[in-house]
């Protein structure tokens, strides 16, 4: 399967690794007349939709529909030029920096996911019992109100986390309506990517227990903005402790990686966005003009990668986000989600306990209140500014050195 050939972008061989970019390129862009045509039908769609309802465009009809009372499509610009100017040089350093380790002459779109040391994958465990008890340490660690409701889930036997045979693929976290109780459901298979899902979806856990005594169902969950706080906030805030899985040397790589991944999603998210934000105030555009304006996306966002003789995957790159296609407008969430997260994790520097007790007094709120004070609850500002991206991305920075 396409996912399935993710992994070898992993490995040593750079032809290896370029066969199977190109393997998965092709095969997309072999549907690539039928993905431009379906969109040409939805956005037509949208613009239908949104006229019937008096909205002067999707975008503004969308954003009354997903019930974004507390943000404005203003605010989103401000997000993406936020990433543009405190981000991308961040991005821009990574990229030549692996560029460098790797000895390229330039970086191509298959160099992006190896290792650049050539260090095998990491194994944090080779056992599911053993990443559930490391995990315990973790939140022992952290605070014992947490670590008793991770044991709880385990004494309740509220974790399906091994990968076996005939099993649904994926991780999320789903809460049992009438015990109101937590389940995590994933697929281990002892790769640092199983680390960061156990932790993510422990804080969706956190999230559920903190609102278990909360009377009205409705309040018993937080819009997405905040509820991938609490998850976020957790892979941050554990990988603090993360020696439970790694020797120290592993750990000071684990957190890097986690941390690069912050860096590359952010500018990938704003791209998304602005795509969308372009695609519906420009009604009527044609194929041409929407593949134009991928293409200064990808100029701004994507950094320093050579795409040459693969210009038409490029321009097609934005196929890959479903969201596009069926949840329009939604994923911004996550980098705003991802600007609380950080800003949990800056608290937490500053001092642990209050940041803690912060977090949990904002979990405990669920649905009950707006967004910017569940972010203020939680000690954080709700902006997407470049006032709130600057100080995270210097804390970044300092924390990428010290890993080097």
């Amino acid at each position: 399967t396409l996912t399935q050939m993710a992994r070898y972008l992993e490995e040593p061989d750079r032809a290896l690794r370029r066969e199977a970019w190109e393997l998965v390129a092709n095969r997309r862009l072999q549907e690539a007349e039928k993905f431009e045509d379906t969109f040409d039908q939805l956005t037509k769609l949208r613009e239908q939709i949104a006229n019937n309802a008096g909205f002067a465009n999707y975008r503004d009809y969308a954003f009354r529909l997903n019930l974004r009372f507390d943000y404005t499509p203003d605010d989103c610009i401000r997000f993406h030029h936020a990433i543009d100017g405190e981000i991308m040089p961040v991005l821009r350093e990574l990229q030549t920096e692996r560029r460098h380790q790797l000895k390229l002459a330039k970086l191509c779109p298959w160099d992006l996911a190896v290792d650049p040391l050539n260090r095998p994958p990491l194994r944090p465990f080779d056992q599911v019992e053993k990443m559930v008890s490391a995990a315990q340490t973790v939140f022992g660690h952290l605070d014992k109100e947490l670590a008793d409701g991770f044991k709880t889930m385990r004494d309740l036997r509220l974790l399906d986390l091994d990968n076996r045979k005939g099993k649904a693929p994926g991780g999320y976290q789903s809460t049992l309506a009438e015990a109101r109780l937590p389940f995590i459901f994933m697929n281990a298979v002892g790769l640092q990517r199983d680390v960061e899902t156990i932790l993510h979806e422990a804080g969706h856990a956190f999230h559920a227990l903190a609102t278990r005594d909360e009377d009205l169902y409705a309040y018993r969950s937080a819009p997405i903005e905040f509820c991938e706080v609490a998850s976020m906030s957790m892979e941050l805030l554990g990988n603090e402790f993360i020696e439970a899985f790694y020797a120290p040397p592993d750990a000071r790589r684990a957190r890097r990686d986690h941390l690069e991944g912050i860096v590359e999603i952010f500018p990938w998210i704003a791209t998304v966005d602005a795509f969308q934000h372009w695609i519906y105030t420009h009604p009527g555009h044609t194929r041409a003009e929407r593949t134009a304006a991928w293409l200064s996306l990808m100029d701004r966002f994507a950094g320093d990668v050579d795409w040459s003789g693969h210009e038409r995957a490029r321009a097609h790159l934005w196929h890959r986000q479903l969201h596009v296609f069926i949840h329009p407008f939604y994923y911004i969430e996550y980098g705003i989600a991802q600007l609380g997260a950080l800003q949990v994790w800056a608290n937490s520097k500053r001092g642990k306990a209050k940041a803690l007790a912060d977090y949990k007094r904002a979990l405990a709120l669920g649905g009950s209140r707006p967004l910017p004070d569940l972010f203020s609850s939680a000690g954080c500002r709700f902006d997407f500014s470049a006032k709130t991206v600057k100080p995270l991305v210097a804390l970044v920075r300092q924390e990428l050195a010290k890993l080097d």
